[in-house]
């Protein structure tokens, strides 16, 4: 069972916004005098419109709230009075703050008022739907923790197979054959894991080792420049972690396997099995069945239970 992490207390500010990971929204401050240090509870963005027709029923400004070529285009339209009532209206619902897009200049009356109001008023050079696109992102990013983890992420049959273990153990030997057999190299050595809610996390490549794979006697080689670019992928929900340990550190009284192992990454439990590792085992072949079982187990085939189960029958029937 997955379990997600704890809500995270940590909320962005307009500030965060002008900062430099947020480079990407193309944001400029327009009203430097009025505060920055707003709380964004709700990071969905909101373009409504019809506030300006006095319908704010769906109005929620503890979001984000964009002003697009046709809201200005409507203000642009209106009487000097009218226009300074609309604004007026919206300032007095409170948003978090209002963004113009396309890198359009708002009315005087609106930069006038959001000053009076204390509502952060900033201006991007991007379309709505870019800024959705962006800034939709930078809050996944903001918002969903991550951590680093050693070890090869793959995708085998659109399973993501997360290989751990020792250094040394073998793993990016075994990951180079899959790539041989058809599956998608995500990252190796350093996986960078990224929760996202409810419950999955999902690895992509470090920006810096992005599909490089280190082979003791070659070294460092491209995984792309050799394979394609269907050997690769940029990132993948990991649903199933395999640890290879040696062959002497191996409890052999797990043989079957009947209690379910997990391996925690950000709070949720990945299924896991653990290989041994000796001379003359096919280890590529038992990766791949290792995540053909994860997907049967998926869809309730699980034969190690159906064996038991057969044989709990047998038993009652014979006594």
């Amino acid at each position: 069972m997955k379990v997600p992490i704890a809500e995270q207390d940590s909320r962005a500010t307009v500030a965060d916004l002008l900062g430099d990971e947020a480079r990407g929204l193309c944001l400029t401050l327009l009203t430097p005098e009025v505060s920055l240090a707003r709380a964004i509870s709700n990071y969905r963005i909101q373009k409504h419109g019809l506030i300006f027709a006095g319908f704010t029923r769906y109005f929620e400004p503890e979001r984000i709230q964009l002003l697009g070529q046709t809201e200005l285009a409507y203000l642009e339209a209106q009487s000097p009075e009218r226009r300074r009532e609309v604004i007026a209206a919206l300032c007095r619902l409170k948003p978090v703050c209002l963004i113009v897009t396309r890198d359009r200049v708002p009315p005087p009356e609106l930069r006038e008022k959001c000053c009076e109001s204390g509502i952060p008023l900033l201006q991007s050079t991007l379309s709505v739907a870019a800024f959705f696109d962006a800034v939709n992102r930078y809050f996944e990013n903001f918002i969903n923790p991550e951590t680093t983890i050693h070890g090869v992420l793959l995708d085998i049959h659109s399973t993501g197979v997360l290989l751990v273990g020792k250094s040394g153990i073998g793993k990016s030997e075994v990951a180079l054959d899959l790539v041989q057999r058809g599956h998608r190299l995500i990252a190796d050595d350093v996986v960078v894991m990224r929760f996202l809610p409810p419950g999955t996390v999902v690895g992509e490549a470090n920006a810096i080792l992005r599909f490089h794979m280190e082979i003791r006697g070659l070294g460092i080689i491209d995984i792309e420049d050799i394979f394609g670019v269907t050997a690769v992928h940029d990132r993948q929900q990991v649903d199933l972690v395999i640890e290879l340990v040696a062959w002497d550190e191996y409890d052999g009284s797990k043989r079957l396997n009947l209690e379910n192992e997990y391996f925690p990454i950000l709070g949720v439990n990945i299924p896991k099995a653990t290989i041994p590792v000796s001379p003359g085992r096919n280890l590529v072949t038992i990766v791949e069945v290792a995540a053909h079982a994860y997907r049967l187990r998926k869809q309730g085939k699980a034969s190690d239970r159906g064996l038991l189960d057969d044989l709990g029958r047998r038993l009652r029937e014979n006594t």
